[in-house]
C-alpha cells in the first residue's frame, strides 16, 4: 500500500505540471429572453427573463435558478403581481385577450445598476427593472420597478410607453376600452409634455386602429448608458420597428420629445415614442439590444428575426453606429427603413446574421432558434453574447448560452462556435503549424429558414485553396497572439476573422475553430480537433481514473 500511495503521489505531482484541463457538465437553466446583469457588489452574473425567470452564475457556465415555476405568486422579483401591477395590469397583461382564464403576461425584462437614482430617503443608487406586459400582440405597456438588492423583491414605481391605443372607442379581442385615455398619454398632453397632441399618424380607420405600421408594439426594453453617461431605453418588436428614448436617471422615468422630427438622415422622431432606429410596417425585428464599445468607438444594435418557437427561424442580427441615435448600418452599409408593406424575405437582406439554426458532430441535436439576445464587454475588454436556444428534439424546450465574441479587423464583433469554458481562456495557439486541414463547417446565411443548416466541411489546403461547401482562397496572419484569417469566395466575398481554440460542448475536445464575419452580412464557422485534442483527452482519461480509484 505504501508504495501505491508513493506512486499516486508521483503521477499526481506530475499532473499537476502539466496543462491539463477537464470540462465538466454545466448546470443548466431555462430562461427565456435571458437579458445579463454583471453584479460589482457580489462579482456574481444574473439572468433575468420572461416569466419571471432569473438565474445566477459565478462563472458563465454553471446557473443556480432563483424561482421554482414560471409566474409565481407572490414572485420573488415583483413581489404580489396583481396588487403591485395593478397599475399595468388595467392596461395589458391578465386576465384579459390573449391572458384570459387569469393568466399572466410579464415580458423580457432588463436590469441595470443606476447610480444616480433618487431614493425618497435622499439616498441615491437602485436596481431597476424594466419590463413589459401584453394582452394582445399590439396593446402592451413598458413599466419599471426598482430595488436596493439586485435579487429583489423590486417596487413597482410606473409605467413608460403603452401601445394598441385609439383616438376613438374601440376594443381589440375583449371588452376592454382601448382608448387613449385609458393610458396615461391624456395627462401628458394636458400636462405639456407631448405638446403637439394626439398625433393622427398612431392609428388608422379614423382613429378606430391602432396603426401598427407606423407605431411599435411596446415590449421588449433594452436600458443602458451612452458613452456620456446619459441614459436609455431602446424598445419594440415587429409592428413599427425599434425606437429609442432617453430616459431621467434620477427618476427612471421617460424623456419624451413632445413634438415630432426628423434625423439628420431622414429618419423620424415620434412625439411620445422617441427616434425610430429601424424596421417598421410589421416586419420581423424584435428584442433590441444595444452596447457601447469604447475600443471601436462603435454602438452595436442587436436585434432578433423570425419566429421564436424551434422551427420559427429566430435568428440574431447586428448593426452598429458611431452615435447612439443611428444610423444604425449592417456590413453592406444598410439600415432597414420601410414605407409601405413589402414581401417579407426583403428583410432578410438586412443586419449581419450572428447565429441561426446550427449542428456539430459533438451535438446530440442541430441548434434551433437561438436570439432574443444580451450581450455585455467585461472588465478586460471581452465580449460576450447570451441568449436562449431550443433544440431539434420534438419540443419547444430551451435553454441559455453564452459564447465569447472576437472582434474582426474591421470593427464587427462574431461569437465564436461553442459556448465559453472558464478553461478555454488557458488555450492559445503556439504556430499556424496546424491551420490548414478539413474543418466542419456551418455558413449561417441571411434567411431567417426554420430548418437545422445541413453539416457541410471545408479544407483549407496548404496553397491557400479552399474546397468543399466553400470554394475560393483563404490567407493568415499573426498579431499580438492572434491568428487571423480571411477568405475570400469565388464570386468575390471577403470574410474577416480570427482562429481560436474551444472545448467542445459534450466532451473534452479542445477544438481550432474559426469564427468569420462576410461583407454580405454572413457569419461563416469553422472546427475540427486540435493537434492538443489527443493530449487533452489522454490526460482526461487518467484524472477519471484515479477519480475512481479513490471513491
Amino acid at each position: 500500500m505504501k508504495f501505491k500511495a508513493y506512486v499516486i503521489f508521483i503521477v499526481i505531482l506530475i499532473l499537476s505540471l502539466l496543462p491539463f484541463q477537464r470540462i465538466d457538465a454545466n448546470s443548466r437553466v431555462s430562461v427565456h429572453d435571458p437579458s445579463i446583469f454583471y453584479d460589482d457588489t457580489t462579482g456574481t452574473y444574473y439572468v433575468f427573463g420572461s416569466h419571471l425567470a432569473q438565474a445566477k452564475s459565478d462563472d458563465l457556465q454553471n446557473w443556480t435558478a432563483l424561482f421554482g415555476r414560471e409566474y409565481e405568486n407572490p414572485s420573488s422579483v415583483l413581489g404580489e403581481l396583481n396588487e403591485n401591477l395593478a397599475p399595468v395590469f388595467e392596461w395589458a397583461g391578465y386576465d384579459d385577450a390573449d391572458t384570459a382564464g387569469g393568466r399572466y403576461s410579464v415580458w423580457a425584462p432588463d436590469v441595470l445598476w443606476n447610480p444616480s437614482y433618487q431614493w425618497e430617503d435622499g439616498t441615491a443608487g437602485a436596481y431597476m427593472y424594466y419590463f413589459s406586459s401584453s394582452s394582445t400582440w399590439r396593446r402592451s405597456v413598458i413599466g419599471y420597478a426598482v430595488s436596493k438588492e439586485v435579487e429583489g423583491p423590486y417596487d413597482f414605481k410606473d409605467t413608460l410607453i403603452y401601445s394598441g391605443f385609439t383616438k376613438e372607442n374601440a376594443t381589440d379581442g375583449s371588452s376592454r376600452n382601448i382608448h387613449y385615455t385609458n393610458t396615461h398619454i391624456d395627462e401628458l398632453i394636458e400636462a405639456g409634455v407631448i405638446v403637439d397632441g394626439f398625433n393622427d399618424k398612431w392609428n388608422r380607420d379614423n382613429g378606430h386602429t391602432y396603426d401598427n405600421d407606423y407605431a411599435p408594439n411596446a415590449i421588449d426594453a433594452n436600458v443602458f448608458f451612452d458613452k456620456d453617461h446619459r441614459l436609455y431605453m431602446s424598445y419594440g418588436s415587429w409592428s413599427g420597428g425599434i425606437y429609442l428614448l432617453e430616459l431621467d436617471p434620477v427618476t427612471g422615468k421617460a424623456i419624451y420629445p413632445g413634438v415630432d422630427g426628423v434625423t439628420p438622415d431622414g429618419r423620424r422622431i415620434d412625439r411620445y415614442f422617441g427616434t425610430h432606429l429601424l424596421g417598421g410596417w410589421h416586419q420581423s425585428g424584435e428584442a433590441p439590444y444595444i452596447v457601447y464599445d469604447a475600443d471601436t468607438d462603435y454602438y452595436y444594435l442587436f436585434v432578433t428575426y423570425g419566429g421564436l418557437t424551434r422551427e420559427g427561424g429566430y435568428n440574431m442580427r447586428l448593426f452598429r453606429s458611431k452615435t447612439v441615435d443611428g444610423l444604425y448600418v449592417d456590413t453592406q452599409g444598410n439600415n432597414p427603413q420601410y414605407t409601405g408593406w413589402t414581401p417579407d424575405p426583403i428583410n432578410t437582406a438586412y443586419g449581419l446574421k450572428l447565429m441561426g439554426n446550427y449542428n456539430f458532430n459533438d451535438f446530440d441535436a442541430p441548434y434551433m432558434s437561438p436570439g432574443h439576445n444580451s450581450a455585455f464587454i467585461d472588465e478586460n475588454g471581452d465580449w460576450y453574447l447570451v441568449y436562449h436556444t431550443r433544440f431539434d428534439q420534438g419540443s419547444e424546450y430551451h435553454e441559455v448560452r453564452v459564447h465569447r465574441m472576437v472582434m474582426t479587423e474591421d470593427g464587427w464583433p462574431v461569437a465564436l462556435p461553442y459556448e465559453f469554458y472558464e478553461k478555454e481562456r488557458a488555450l492559445a495557439l503556439a504556430s499556424d503549424s496546424e491551420l490548414a486541414g478539413e474543418y466542419e463547417f456551418v455558413n449561417h446565411g441571411t434567411d431567417s429558414s426554420g430548418r437545422a443548416i445541413p453539416k457541410a466541411s471545408v479544407i483549407l489546403h496548404e496553397d491557400g485553396t479552399v474546397s468543399g461547401g466553400f470554394t475560393g482562397t483563404w490567407t493568415t496572419a499573426s498579431q499580438d497572439g492572434l491568428y487571423h484569417l480571411n477568405l475570400t469566395s469565388a464570386d468575390g466575398h471577403v470574410y474577416k476573422g480570427q482562429f481560436a481554440l474551444q472545448y467542445a460542448e459534450r466532451s473534452s475536445q479542445v477544438k481550432l475553430v474559426f469564427a468569420l464575419v462576410g461583407d454580405d452580412n454572413t457569419v461563416l464557422w469553422g472546427s475540427k480537433d486540435s493537434d492538443a485534442s489527443s493530449l487533452t483527452s489522454f490526460w482526461n482519461k487518467i484524472f477519471i481514473w484515479f477519480r475512481d480509484l479513490f471513491r
